[in-house]
């Protein structure tokens, strides 16, 4: 009986030991957040990039107004704040925005991808947070996106559209002058989702028949026989 008791009373002191190892239950605290601040842009915002455009160390915002043809700039204060925006003209219906060194002077330009006029806007900055006349360069139908890169690793910036309407990829070239070559296309899979008279989103024909024949393929058993001529039409 005596073993017995020190054996319960060694394994009551573990545990005691083993809890007050254990960590403190945390309780959640209240997370308060500022006032939010609209700020003014163009008509119908669709796109808001970043970039240091004044190369003040402080992020500033560029925003694609679809509805006006133009890009507002707004210049970031150290506060948080923004300065009011400049906009600047560019083609129909700007859908995209992408910032990068066209012309190799290490100041931040822009690109822009304007769904309706077929084009990309290019925009060299000044290095004081204003930007040159826009430069219009033909893409395919609907360009819906602009992406930067050097495509052909000639150390020049070269642009990627995706061009929604016509299903393609449109590469534009960098010169390293701000200027960029006729576009060479590359065809994409055109799917879209169209919406239904229920308001479900639905897949486009051809994805649907795409999707049916990767059903069919799947479901074809790969051991099916073989079937065997008779011996009278050998």
């Amino acid at each position: 009986m005596k073993s017995r008791a020190v054996r319960l009373s060694f394994l009551a002191a573990a545990a005691l030991v083993a809890a007050s190892l254990l960590p403190q239950a945390v309780f959640a605290q209240a997370v308060s957040f500022l006032a939010r601040r609209d700020l003014q842009a163009g008509t119908s915002p669709q796109f808001v990039a970043a970039g240091d455009f004044n190369r003040d160390g402080v992020p500033d915002l560029v925003v694609a107004n679809s509805g006006a043809a133009t890009v507002s700039v707004l210049l970031g204060r150290a506060d948080g704040s923004f300065q009011p925006a400049r906009d600047y003209a560019v083609g129909a219906s700007p859908y995209s925005i992408a910032v990068g060194d066209f012309n190799g002077d290490g100041i931040a330009d822009l690109a822009v991808a304007n769904y309706d006029a077929n084009t990309v806007s290019v925009l060299l900055g000044n290095a004081d947070g204003t930007f040159q006349a826009a430069q219009s360069f033909p893409t395919g139908t609907n360009p819906h996106s602009v992406a930067v890169g050097d495509v052909n690793r000639d150390g020049v910036q070269d642009l990627v559209v995706a061009d929604w309407g016509a299903g393609t990829v449109s590469i534009l070239r960098g010169n390293g002058n701000g200027t960029f070559q006729p576009s060479a296309t590359s065809t994409a899979t055109a799917c879209r989702t169209w919406w239904s008279r229920t308001g479900a989103p639905a897949p486009c024909r051809s994805c649907a028949a795409t999707a049916t024949a990767r059903s069919r393929r799947r479901s074809a058993s790969p051991w099916a026989p073989i079937p065997m001529r008779s011996p009278s039409a050998i």
